[in-house]
């Protein structure tokens, strides 16, 4: 028989193993979900933690209660996971989100017999830039160019601001594709120095600029395998919209081909379906098909 208490500071570790038992060791889906240092309740069976399930309002996406709720694979089909959801959840008026992956049925069933259904899918897959027909990427790169942008790498823009007209970009870019759970403004700029630092290779970056100002982003991102990157953020922001598929393309292409003659052989992606212009990479692009990760929100109290 278990016992569902309050967490406590010296269930991080306990709750960090139980997470990576749940989760199989993903490292990407544990971070999601506040790597267990999130305060909540905790499910104990023989004085060991078999569950955990913790509710937090992010700072950058205030708009939903985040909630999470695990169990350990050895302990499941035994009401434990309902019993930390109804912990976390009772008395809670507004609306939730959440995420798991599409492999797991058990999960998906869990979450839409509470009322929460996919609002979000989070494509994962990977690409070997030196598959990337040249003669495609010109294309896209012309058609762009015929609309009146100059394409320029970063190591090609110059100026005193660049770094900060690039911080800039990049803001208004997050905030446009995040629109289906905007970002909070003053969290956003807080978080700025995310975009331009660490793993940033500016070869790899590439900007779409008319009439003098900065309109689109692309880059590929470093990553601790020496042949690996990730795509970085990508698109464009507001006042460009209309072009966003063309420039999309045009930058995405570009910034993989750069990474590609540098020795990049594997590029990691997240492409959301809200966002228009990824899902124009998802169907252009030659992607090795990953795993899909499911968001979950629930509509709040009428």
């Amino acid at each position: 028989m278990f016992t569902l208490r309050p967490t406590t500071p010296t269930d991080v570790v306990p709750i960090q193993a139980l997470l990576h038992a749940v989760w199989n060791r993903d490292e990407g889906a544990i971070a999601y979900h506040g790597g267990g240092r999130v305060p909540g309740v905790v499910a104990l069976e023989d004085g060991q933690p078999i569950g955990y399930a913790s509710p937090r309002r992010g700072t950058l996406h205030p708009t939903h209660l985040y909630v999470g709720v695990h169990v350990h694979p050895d302990t499941r089909r035994r009401g434990v996971g309902s019993a930390l959801w109804e912990a976390v959840t009772q008395g809670i008026s507004s609306s939730l989100k959440t995420a798991t992956y599409a492999t797991q049925p058990e999960a998906v069933r869990f979450l839409e017999r509470r009322g929460l259904r996919v609002s979000l899918e989070t494509h994962l897959p990977t690409l070997d830039p030196a598959l990337l027909n040249g003669g495609v990427v010109d294309r896209w790169a012309g058609a762009a160019r015929a609309l009146g942008y100059d394409l320029l790498p970063m190591t090609a823009l110059t100026g005193p601001e660049v770094r900060r007209d690039l911080t800039r970009l990049h803001l208004d870019v997050y905030a446009h594709t995040h629109r289906h759970d905007p970002p909070a403004a003053s969290s956003l700029e807080e978080a700025e120095e995310d975009f331009l630092e660490g793993d940033l290779q500016p070869a790899w970056l590439w900007a779409a600029r008319r009439s003098g100002k900065l309109a689109g982003v692309s880059s590929v991102r470093t990553t601790d395998d020496p042949v690996g990157g990730d795509l970085g953020w990508f698109g464009v922001t507001a006042e460009h919209a209309a072009d966003g598929a063309a420039l999309t393309l045009a930058l995405t292409g570009l910034a993989l081909r750069a990474a590609g003659r540098d020795g990049v052989r594997e590029v990691a992606a997240e492409l959301d379906s809200a966002d228009p212009n990824a899902r124009h990479l998802l169907a252009a692009l030659p992607w090795q098909a990953g795993r899909i990760w499911l968001t979950f929100t629930s509509a709040p109290p009428v």
